[in-house]
């Protein structure tokens, strides 16, 4: 039983998703999945059509559709972009669906997969965290990939805080559909404006707000005092 191909990439880099902890419900739309990713809009219309990733959030209203993606699925196309290099669009669609059922956005180091040649049909298998193999390797090694996952969870969760820095508008609120029940927060963070319409309510004041919430600014909590006197 010889490999026909093998692609391994080490992973120097151990920290795992986690690294969101601060915001573990962070949402992405898909203009910032193409963004942080550089996945293109049509190839990831096409991975959601054939179900390779998946979004949160997927679905019609109305005459829109709203999409909205978690962490865990912008790691999805990260794995996916990665996985493309190696593997045909038929085998990258079964290890995807064997990762999910797996739930791969845990954070371990690296998740090693074989694929297998049997009498009729490529098999995927993922190795177990304790080193065994979750089926026997019987048939025809034809590949095996190491997924650095926490390596690409540090990538992605640090390009996503670089553009959240970058997008951040100090002073703006934005509101979604769908997202935080349209609640109207911050430009740039998940932070509902009428927290800080309470605490301004309750007669504290900015330095006391931005002290207890250091993502905002001296300019949030004005944006929040006008618009509750408006």
């Amino acid at each position: 039983m010889t490999p026909r191909h093998q692609a391994t990439t080490s992973c120097d880099e151990h920290a795992s998703v986690l690294i969101l902890v601060d915001n573990p419900g962070a949402v992405f739309t898909s203009e910032q999945v193409m963004r942080l990713t550089d996945v293109s809009r049509r190839r990831l219309t096409y991975w959601l059509d054939h179900g390779i990733v998946s979004a949160e959030v997927d679905e019609a209203r109305g005459r829109g559709h709203i999409r909205l993606w978690s962490f865990a699925n912008l790691l999805e196309v990260r794995v996916a972009l990665w996985l493309r290099e190696s593997v045909s669009l038929q085998l990258l669609g079964k290890i995807v669906r064997k990762l999910r059922q797996r739930g791969f956005a845990s954070p371990l180091a690296e998740l090693r997969v074989a694929v297998v040649r049997g009498r009729s049909a490529e098999r995927v298998i993922i190795q177990e965290p304790h080193g065994t193999w979750g089926e026997p390797l019987s048939g025809q090694l034809v590949m095996e990939l190491v997924l650095p996952l926490d390596r690409f969870s540090a990538e992605v969760a640090k390009a996503a805080e670089r553009d959240r820095k970058l997008r951040r508008r100090a002073g703006a609120i934005e509101q979604h559909r769908g997202r935080l029940g349209s609640t109207p927060v911050f430009a740039g963070t998940r932070i509902p404006v009428a927290a800080v319409q309470r605490l301004l309510g309750a007669g504290w004041d900015a330095p006391r707000i931005v002290a207890e919430y250091p993502g905002l600014t001296p300019a949030d909590v004005r944006a929040a005092a006008e618009r509750q006197a408006g």
